[in-house]
């Protein structure tokens, strides 16, 4: 009676363990599905959807189709492919007046700097958009953020403060990430694109839900520091624009216009579809004008 009493366990536990591998699967392969629907161009979700299968990703990755439709790219971070409903160049494609095929959002959340000019130099290698005349870049966040969670991860200093600990770090960093874009706008412009190259909107001054941080919360103290480095950030940005004769979309210059308006915030470092809708009209009114 022991005996089958322990099988029966065992085998109750063997089929419970089964069920919740299925079930973690089954929403693993769902995200995936959902990230191809977002982004159905993107070669990079044949390795997403072979991950979440367990597959190898020699015999599962299918080789990259040109796209000849595409005409302009949006590559970046979660600025430009985010957990808002709409990023900006959904919106900006209908303020432009093109067809969805005309446009590619190559945008990867958490990806930083030099990850994204390794992953640019791939994708016009592979001369995935042949007919592409438009690049949009929005990178360098994630360096910040991720220098940030290394070494002030409560946001508890400065970096314009006169006893600020990690200034050379912090200089060397921002180095990096300036060399980083200049390299990605040199690639561009070198197959003939025009490219567009965006600051960072800063976050509101209050307390706030924030994920991003400990405790999931954000302070107006924290806020404030953050933001000294989203303005530092942005002032290698602007150089890395002006060094390489890339055309720059200053929506940091937009802040206040952004922070006036709760709902323009899907969360404490992402644009709501409504905020997304300014950076869009910032976009715009660069193209109109010629930068």
């Amino acid at each position: 009676g022991t005996n089958r009493s322990n099988s029966s366990r065992v085998l109750t536990n063997g089929v419970l363990e089964s069920v919740r591998g299925v079930n973690i699967l089954t929403r693993t392969t769902a995200s995936a599905a959902r990230a191809w629907q977002r982004a159905p161009r993107r070669k990079w979700s044949f390795r997403i959807v072979c991950a979440a299968v367990g597959l190898p990703l020699t015999g599962c990755m299918a080789p990259p189709t040109p796209d000849p439709n595409v005409r302009f790219v949006a590559f970046g971070d979660s600025a430009t492919d985010g957990p808002s409903t709409r990023d900006y160049p959904d919106i900006l494609r209908e303020l432009l007046g093109e067809q969805p095929e005309t446009f590619a959002n190559e945008g990867i959340g958490g990806e930083t700097s030099d990850e994204g000019r390794v992953r640019l130099d791939g994708l016009l290698g592979d001369g995935l958009f042949p007919n592409a005349e438009v690049l949009f870049y929005w990178e360098g966040g994630n360096d910040v953020a991720r220098f940030i969670k290394e070494l002030d991860p409560f946001l508890l200093t400065s970096p314009i403060g006169p006893n600020y600990p990690f200034a050379n770090q912090l200089a060397d960093r921002l180095d990096r990430v300036q060399a980083d874009i200049q390299s990605a706008i040199a690639a561009a412009r070198a197959v003939g694109l025009t490219v567009y190259v965006a600051t960072y909107f800063t976050l509101r001054v209050g307390v706030g839900e924030c994920d991003a941080l400990p405790f999931d919360v954000i302070l107006p103290l924290q806020a404030a520091n953050a933001n000294a480095y989203i303005a530092m950030l942005n002032d290698r940005i602007r150089d890395a624009a002006s060094a390489e004769g890339a055309i720059l979309v200053d929506v940091e210059a937009a802040s206040a216009a952004i922070d006036a308006d709760p709902a323009n915030y899907f969360n404490c470092n992402h644009l709501s579809a409504q905020g997304n809708a300014i950076v869009a009209e910032l976009f715009f009114d660069a193209i109109q004008h010629g930068g």
